[in-house]
């Protein structure tokens, strides 16, 4: 025999679909187990958005597991809407899910699973490392093969590095749904549902997808799928066609009531999981929670063992669902006295002695502690988070807001080039000279990094978020300062629900984590993501300008293009995802998610009242709204680089006026007081502490009407950066009761 070295010969020989073209082949039916794969679909009860799962087959001699994550993206269509309302909101949103088509990497999918390759995700948290350790401490000698498109990255790597570290053999692979699906009988299905035809449910499509998958993977390899709340507690060797009861008659173990498909062990080609995705597809309603899941596998089985008898086992539920999710709370406190203790102990010989495994209803328990400081994965260790720019900082981090105790001097960051033309350089000097600087320019660039930037997006504002936020920051991460944390610490204060993405290539790193960790840690839903420019401007009017500035052959301009820059970034990602968009500049004083297409004055006619200049430095619009679309081709059509403003707070005035109030565009103007309540020139007064008493008054009056008639303050950085905030004075004030991290505000820089 093979000794239990993990290599791509022993996972070949135990995938091989060759070696396993017989249901009753004795290379499988003394090796049933092997890979789990973790088919994530399901994450908690408040986002529905991740698809968690997972398979595992091994041999005589070697054990092979294999865990698979699939994509994580929200498909639920608007409340209340009708069929035909959610067959069309799928057609508009289709091309948007990678899920329903095959990239490089999925076509790869079952070479992959036979050859074992390897590399992997983002959103792989505390919950699903406890499930892979406990796979491993079952296993010992496992190989965790992890078919996920997400978790097949570098990012992945990052994630699993811990795992890795310990000696646990884990690798990832990105699946392919089509493939998954070929000669099955939910191949026309999910035409079907890729073509429109079909109504998607008002549940969210992924947790519908994962049933499909588990089935799918099950059918064409073989194995045990389990679901990633799943923590193993012995070997599943010697186990072969079998599911769990999750409800019985009482009083009588082997009379179920309901199985669930949380654990299911079949061989590969089996007929009972061929009729599983019979009935997935023709019998699917995305409606009714659990009918393409738990209660399909109950309603198929009970046909089958009615009609064709036994060719399956039905273990009772001590032994994958000992504990139901109304008593699993229990098992995460510690015990309140001799009694718990007791109660506690018989519950672990129950483990021990009958359970192969305890699911912990991850709707239930996700976000419960675990109070004993031995457990496996403690609340002690820091956590999996997602969100988080990768790969993790090491040392220790401040919760302070100041500059000081934010950045982390062991990262020594490349000093980004601001790319300012030489002074006085005429337009044919300034094209020779952007030309010579284009090879080295990495934001115009797509690269493996920022082509993760749409999942990353999409997962972080699927987490059913009250707003979401976009800020942009093209500088250095050490120059994120005092002002930046403010900004973004107010608006989660302000905004509490709220998801913020921080577009910048340089905080999406170690140093960027390091100086935003104290807002994570406060539990501040935000990502730094490496902006994608190429992808942003695809489709859009600006992307044939784009393409004649990588050309070399357009003049960039006087003034520093990453100005410029920010100003076409700004436009397309509100244009593709919609949401708000903020300079970093700001300190928020109100909530703002009830705002729809707005755009706020920055200068009113003291006569006539009508604005005479608007600003964009805050913009509210939909997802694909007109006037963004009107703004791009602006933008691309008239770009000027030698006039600053002109691609900014110009171009959208100079648009808005043109359009006038031409229907279709849905528009709300706010007066100055709503987002620029103060101009450049009299905003430095802010900073000061009253010498008076009437002066005090002022600062009383001033707080009091911005906090009821401002939804934030504009500091005109260029202007203010430099100011002291002195105790007393309206800034100091407003930013004492609106900031929830920053500490030692007075006397100190914004």
């Amino acid at each position: 025999m093979e000794n239990d070295n993990c290599n791509k010969k022993s996972l070949s020989e135990v995938l091989d679909v060759r070696q396993f073209r017989h249901t009753n082949s004795p290379v499988f039916s003394t090796a049933i187990f092997g890979v789990i794969v973790l088919l994530v679909v399901a994450g908690t009860i408040v986002s529905n958005m991740s698809l968690e799962s997972t398979f595992f087959w091994s041999s005589p001699t070697s054990e092979v597991i294999q865990i698979n994550k699939m994509e994580r993206k929200s498909l639920a269509p608007p409340k209340n809407s009708t069929s035909r309302e959610r067959i069309a909101w799928l057609r508009s949103h289709l091309t948007e899910f990678e899920i329903f088509g095959s990239t490089n990497l999925s076509e790869q999918f079952h070479q992959r699973v036979v050859d074992s390759l390897d590399d992997k995700s983002e959103f792989f948290g505390k919950r699903e490392i406890l499930a892979v350790e406990s796979v491993f401490k079952s296993h010992p000698q496992g190989c965790l093969m992890i078919v996920s498109g997400s978790l097949d990255s570098q990012q992945g790597d990052s994630i699993l590095k811990p795992l890795i570290d310990r000696g646990y053999k884990v690798f990832a692979a990105t699946p392919d749904i089509s493939l998954l699906l070929e000669n099955t009988p939910a191949k026309s299905w999910f035409q079907e549902m890729k073509s429109c035809k079909r109504d998607p449910g008002k549940i969210p499509l992924q947790q519908n997808l994962s049933n499909l998958a588990r089935l799918a993977i099950l059918y064409k390899y073989g194995g045990v799928y389990l679901d990633t709340d799943f923590i193993v507690t012995r070997s599943f060797k010697g186990l072969k066609n079998t599911i769990g009861a999750q409800t019985v008659v009482e009083g009588d173990s082997k009379n179920w009531t309901r199985l669930n498909n949380a654990v299911l062990i079949f061989e590969k080609d089996h007929p009972l999981v061929f009729s599983f995705i019979e009935e997935f597809a023709s019998t699917f309603d995305g409606n009714k929670w659990g009918h393409n899941g738990p209660y399909l596998v109950t309603r198929v089985a009970q046909r089958a063992r009615e009609t064709t008898g036994d060719n399956f086992t039905v273990l009772p539920p001590v032994a994958f669902y000992p504990f139901t999710w109304l008593n699993i709370p229990r098992l995460f406190q510690t015990p309140r006295s001799s009694n718990d203790s007791r109660i506690l102990k018989t519950d672990l010989v129950k483990l021990n002695r009958e359970s192969y495994g305890l699911h912990l209803w991850n709707k239930i328990t996700r976000k419960l502690k675990i109070e004993s400081p031995n457990s496996t994965v403690s609340d002690n260790n820091p956590p999996f988070k997602p969100n988080v720019p990768l790969p993790r900082p090491y040392g220790p981090m401040s919760s302070s807001c100041n500059i000081n105790s934010v950045l982390d001097s062991e990262y020594n960051e490349k000093e980004l080039d601001p790319l300012v033309p030489p002074r006085k350089a005429s337009k044919n000097e300034r094209i020779d000279w952007f030309r010579r600087k284009l090879p080295e320019l990495e934001i115009l660039k797509s690269t493996t990094k920022n082509k993760r930037f749409h999942k990353r997006v999409l997962d972080l504002y699927i987490n059913n978020c009250s707003a979401q936020f976009f800020m942009i920051w093209l500088s250095p991460a050490k120059s994120f300062g005092p002002r930046e944390m403010l900004a973004v610490d107010t608006l989660f204060t302000t905004n509490p629900g709220a998801c913020l993405a921080i577009l910048s290539n340089s905080l999406d790193s170690p140093r960027g984590y390091t100086i935003l960790k104290p807002l994570l840690d406060r539990g501040f839903n935000l990502i730094a993501v490496t902006l994608d420019i190429p992808f942003l401007v695809k489709n859009t009017p600006a992307e044939a300008w784009l393409k004649r500035l990588k050309s070399g052959h357009m003049d960039p301009g006087s003034i520093p293009l990453f100005m410029n820059l920010s100003d076409l970034t700004r436009l397309a990602v509100l244009y593709k995802y919609g949401g708000v968009y903020l300079d970093t500049d700001i300190i928020f004083l109100n909530d703002m998610t009830g705002l729809r297409n707005a755009i706020g004055a920055q200068s009113i006619d003291p006569g006539t009242k009508r604005w005479t200049r608007l600003n964009n430095a805050v913009m509210v619009f939909d997802i694909y709204h007109p006037l963004m679309r009107e703004f791009l081709q602006e933008y691309a059509t008239t770009f000027d680089g030698n006039r600053w403003g002109y691609n900014s707070p110009y171009l959208v005035s100079r648009v808005i006026k043109r359009l006038g109030n031409k229907p279709g565009y849905n528009l709300t103007i706010f007066s100055p007081d709503a987002f620029y309540p103060v101009n450049w020139i009299k905003i430095q007064k802010l900073f000061k502490k009253p010498a008076t008493t009437r002066e005090a008054k002022w600062v009383e009056k001033t707080v009091q009407d911005m906090n009821k008639g401002s939804y934030m303050i504009h500091l005109w950085n260029k202007v203010t950066r430099k100011i002291k905030i002195e105790e007393g004075s309206v800034m100091h004030t407003l930013i004492s009761t609106h900031c929830t991290v920053c500490r030692n505000i007075t006397n100190s820089h914004t």
